[in-house]
């Protein structure tokens, strides 16, 4: 009976136990439920897209004036930096490549361009037609507005007397004409002119001229489309080609008009005494398009 009695006693205990131990894991069951349900789902940070890598801007091509010529022909160029007054300078190169400056105006500097000239010429002293800082960087043969005469290995060069205004020839109205003889070509640059015809003098020291700068507009000169003096001037002296220096695109189809259609040719004329179109008064342009920055 005792035994009995102990072995009952046993059984409750154990009963007892397991019902503690069951509500123990129950317990922590619903407390790691409660955590798991309360506990906030981390918010994920975008990842920030990389920075455009930036496309680098390219730098500007420079075209730029010759100051060689290996064309075999003689070289005309426009140079000047201006583009108020783009068509009164000009770089003229023999076949063998001496250099000559006519009437240079914002010239590019030495270091840009170095043309190395043998000679440097103005046709008078406007700021438009003289480049002080350019002259005096070179040591070389220079002629300023007066009459004169150059000899280098390639060119004779002589200038004739004008008038800038009107028809007294004089040194103290300050223009003279530049005649400039290289490899078989005659060229003449009349600077800005301002007589209403040239003189018979004049005529006999230009002689033939195969390419002839001349102005048509200038107001410093007097001289219009309207009053014509530089198409006047220009057939008394009746080169094959004209270079137009000062002029407006009004004058374009009064020069067509007069004299046919116009040569377009871009920042260099090569040339010889062969390639001359036939008859006179052949209208060249020579553009000005140069990029120096």
């Amino acid at each position: 009976m005792k035994k009995y009695v102990l072995c009952v006693i046993i059984v409750i205990l154990l009963l007892q136990g397991c019902a503690k131990n069951y509500k123990a894991e129950e317990l922590k069951t619903d407390l790691i439920h409660k955590q798991e349900t309360t506990t906030p789902t981390p918010t994920l940070e975008p990842t920030p897209s990389p920075e455009p890598t930036p496309t680098p801007t390219p730098e500007p091509e420079l075209v730029l004036p010759q100051a060689t010529n290996d064309s075999g022909k003689v070289r005309i160029q426009t140079a000047s930096i201006s583009t108020t007054h783009p068509y009164t300078s000009y770089v003229i190169s023999s076949v063998k490549g001496e250099n000559v400056v006519v009437d240079p105006t914002a010239m590019p500097p030495i270091n840009v361009v170095d043309f190395k000239p043998v000679a440097i010429i103005s046709t008078h002293p406007h700021n438009d037609h003289v480049d002080s800082v350019f002259t005096r960087s070179y040591d070389c043969h220079k002629l300023y507005y007066e009459k004169g005469e150059i000899q280098t290995n390639d060119f004779n060069i002589y200038t004739i007397l004008s008038s800038h205004s009107n028809d007294i020839i004089k040194e103290a109205n300050q223009n003279v004409i530049i005649v400039l003889e290289v490899d078989g070509l005659r060229i003449a640059h009349m600077g800005d002119i301002g007589q209403t015809e040239l003189t018979e003098e004049q005529l006999t020291d230009l002689g033939e001229i195969d390419i002839a700068f001349m102005q048509f507009e200038n107001s410093y000169s007097s001289m219009t489309l309207k009053n014509e003096k530089g198409f006047y001037l220009i057939e008394q002296l009746n080169p094959t080609i004209v270079i137009p220096t000062h002029y407006s695109l009004n004058a374009l189809p009064i020069l067509e008009e007069k004299y046919g259609a116009i040569t377009k040719i871009e920042n260099k004329l090569d040339i010889n005494k062969e390639d001359l179109p036939e008859g006179p008064m052949n209208v060249y342009i020579i553009s000005n398009e140069y990029k120096y920055f």
